[in-house]
């Protein structure tokens, strides 16, 4: 609002009422500006803002000395960023009702928000001489302070807090901090010194003041209270990990080391900051060199101890697989994380992975187990707890938990593993002779995963048994060749449908690459070679390969008869 608009807003209000601004309002008047001004609150509440406003302006007509309507009003200006209206109302309502905190405390932040600091600072001030009181003035007054370097008004602040809240940590660090700035170090120090005096049983502050002394190149002085405080409480943790840092700015790595180690023993040390200690310890044993045992036995020691998570035990165990331990070594200690944390997916995988290597099914089973028991919507532990079963020929038990795991497939589930899991399901109803069901966990799976290879050959396969869809398996077949071009046993899949399909020169070209890249060692896929060179008109290749697929073991009910009649038989 410019001056002059002011100049004459007051005028119209001066002649409005027709008396002075310093004299009381007459009570007919103050009924009326009480009238309008609860009309106005009442319209804001109700969320009226425009019936609101002319009612704050007629009442400003009545009393334009009023604190209230004017405060009122300055919101409006503020909600429609009108800087220069908001202000001017601001200080009019805080200069008319100078007691009023919420005023003040109101105009202060308005010139804090809009850069005018030395404006803020002049009404905290007021306000910190009309409520000496208050701390939270000072707090405020503090900040501002701080911010324009005025590091002397800031110690006068923070005396004022002491004199309010008495003597604390926070207040004399700070103090410190100030005086430091000012560069009256002995002020500096006087007041930690005078805080651990206070307190002589609290050896924190002793210890504070010794880390200030090591900070400031007195580590003579700091060295004798980490001493004084030792003596009297040797398991003192804050002292020990001081104690730990002079020694390492003494440059005495010896005794750091040893410092530290002992101080990892401590059983009073925080957990995390024992793992944070610990990894230090092993970082220097390993740039200095030095043989892993003693690392071991210090993990031995802390574990032996009640511990409060897996995190020690975890360490350990990447301590282990950084120095390529033994897997019994690992083993061991994952077990201490899975006992300690249960949940530790990751563990209890690779505890599992080593028992698939060994061929400890029976041992993957209860790991998978255990783990679906504290975090059943993990798919992956009914995946392998599901092929431990299929490893241990207890396929109905593997069947119930693959059904069981994919209860649990979400679009969030890894596409791979939910396909595999439905392709595991669809093997053993074939094996069960429940087509229907197979083909059906087939579809699924290819659904999560179209280009899963194992699938694809299994299902055009079993498709090419029942000599059906023989177009839809061909299709599929020749995806998982393409894919695997080597793949003795998909090339021979690939082979044997489009010998359905009666193509048989091309079924020829692919059961040879079937036989150049392995499958000569499987006698199914010999005699398929037998089969398929017979019907392209080669019977004495057809006859050797059904004659070595004999000599091989083959299980074929008509192998034998093939091999009298020299003609290919159907199965």
């Amino acid at each position: 609002m410019s001056l002059t608009k002011r100049i004459i807003f007051s005028l119209v209000c001066l002649f409005a009422v027709g008396y002075s601004f310093a004299t009381e309002l007459p009570k007919e008047v103050q009924r009326r500006f009480d009238y309008f001004y609860m009309e106005a609150v009442r319209m804001r509440n109700l969320g009226k803002y425009a019936e609101a406003y002319e009612l704050y302006k007629h009442a400003l007509l009545i009393n334009p000395n009023a604190p209230e309507a004017l405060f009122d009003m300055a919101s409006f200006y503020n909600y429609w960023g009108s800087r220069e209206e908001t202000q001017y109302y601001y200080e009019k309502a805080a200069e008319l009702a100078p007691t009023n905190t919420w005023y003040q405390q109101v105009l202060g932040n308005f010139y804090y928000r809009n850069g005018q600091i030395d404006e803020a600072i002049n009404v905290y001030e007021k306000m910190a001489a009309n409520t000496p009181e208050k701390s939270e003035v000072f707090y405020e007054l503090l900040s501002f302070y701080s911010q324009k370097q005025d590091y002397e008004k800031c110690i006068w602040a923070l005396n004022k807090l002491e004199s309010l809240d008495g003597k604390s940590e926070q207040i004399s660090m700070e103090k410190y901090h100030m005086f430091l700035r000012l560069g009256d170090k002995a002020k500096a120090f006087s007041e930690i010194e005078a805080l651990a005096e206070k307190y002589p049983n609290d050896y924190r502050y002793k210890v504070v003041l010794g880390d200030l002394y090591l900070d400031n190149n007195l580590p003579k002085k700091a060295f004798e209270i980490y001493q004084s405080v030792l003596k009297e409480e040797p398991q003192n943790v804050q002292a020990q990990l001081s104690m730990v840092s002079y020694l390492e700015k003494q440059g005495r790595k010896e005794d750091a080391g040893q410092a530290l180690e002992a101080l990892v023993l401590n059983p009073s040390l925080d957990d995390e900051i024992r793992v944070s200690l610990m990894r230090k310890i092993i970082y220097n044993s390993e740039e200095e060199k030095k043989d892993s045992i003693h690392v071991l036995n210090l993990f031995n020691q802390i574990l032996e101890s009640p511990q409060g998570n897996a995190d020690m035990a975890m360490l350990c165990t990447q301590y282990k697989v950084l120095k390529k331990m033994s897997k019994e070594e690992i083993t061991t200690s994952l077990r201490k994380v899975v006992k300690l944390d249960p949940s530790n997916a990751g563990a209890r995988l690779q505890l599992m992975q080593y028992a698939f290597e060994r061929e400890d099914f029976n041992d993957a089973i209860q790991l998978c187990q255990e783990a679906i028991e504290y975090t059943p919507e993990e798919v992956a532990f009914y995946y392998y707890q599901g092929l431990s079963y299929l490893q241990s020929n207890q396929n109905d038990e593997a069947l119930n938990v693959f059904k069981r795991g994919s209860q649990y497939i979400t679009s969030n589930t890894d596409t791979e593993l939910a396909s595999n899991i439905f392709g595991a399901m669809g093997d053993i109803y074939h094996e069960k002779n429940m087509c229907k069901e197979a083909y059906e966990a087939y579809d699924s799976a290819l659904v999560y995963k179209p280009d899963n290879v194992l699938v694809l050959n299994n299902y055009a396969y079993y498709l090419a048994l029942e000599k059906k869809d023989l177009e839809k398996a061909e299709a599929m077949s020749f995806r998982t060749i393409k894919a695997d071009p080597k793949s003795y046993n998909e090339l021979d899949t690939y082979a044997w449908i489009l010998f359905l399909e009666e193509k048989f020169t091309e079924a020829k070209i692919y059961i040879e690459q079937s036989l150049k890249n392995g499958g000569d060692s499987h006698p199914g896929i010999v005699e398929h070679a037998g089969d398929i060179f017979f019907v392209n008109g080669d019977l004495k290749k057809a006859m050797d390969y059904w004659q070595q697929a004999d000599e091989m073991g083959s299980d074929s009910k008509t192998l034998k008869k093939k091999i009298k009649q020299k003609k290919y038989i159907e199965d």
